[in-house]
């Protein structure tokens, strides 16, 4: 289970440092593989196996599976999240390339805001990585709504 914010910075090389309690989560022998899926605020990061369960799980309604391939609207959401996925390792240092958000789809570092400081968070099955900025103003906003959140009544 990923948890917890943690502040970091992207390094000249477009890199960030994922928190080693991350890590050992992520990294599963020699498979250090995992992948980034830009959405609109933020960039997920994903196992193979957690990305794959993430899209599946979009088409999964009271258990069933309600992927349906003669429809256009599944087939695009389907194609289109796997092409936005871009393929990364962890490198030996605990970093992570997110320059190579921008090699499938450039400025999508920028768009994100993620050029600088950066806040990585855990998400449960998987981390996002926020500009700062955005995370700071999006948690503001949670709590101040948190107990409404929390309570029906």
């Amino acid at each position: 289970m990923l948890a917890g914010s943690y502040p970091m910075s992207v390094d000249a090389k477009a890199r960030v440092t994922l928190p080693a309690v991350f890590r050992k989560q992520l990294i599963d022998g020699d498979s250090k593989t995992i992948y980034l899926l830009p959405l609109k605020e933020c960039v997920n990061g994903f196992t193979p196996e957690g990305l794959e369960k993430f899209i599946d799980g979009l088409f999964i309604e009271n258990g069933e599976n309600r992927f349906d391939s003669r429809s256009r609207k599944d087939v695009q959401l389907k194609s289109r999240l796997w092409a936005s996925a871009v393929e990364v390792d962890i490198d030996s240092a605990g970093r992570v390339a997110l320059g190579k958000l921008d090699s499938a789809k450039v400025g999508t570092r920028e768009r994100l805001g993620l050029t600088a400081d950066v806040t990585v968070v855990g998400a449960g099955d998987h981390f996002e990585v926020w500009n700062t900025e955005l995370w700071n103003t999006t948690q503001e906003s949670f709590e101040d709504e948190l107990d409404a959140l929390l309570y029906r009544d």
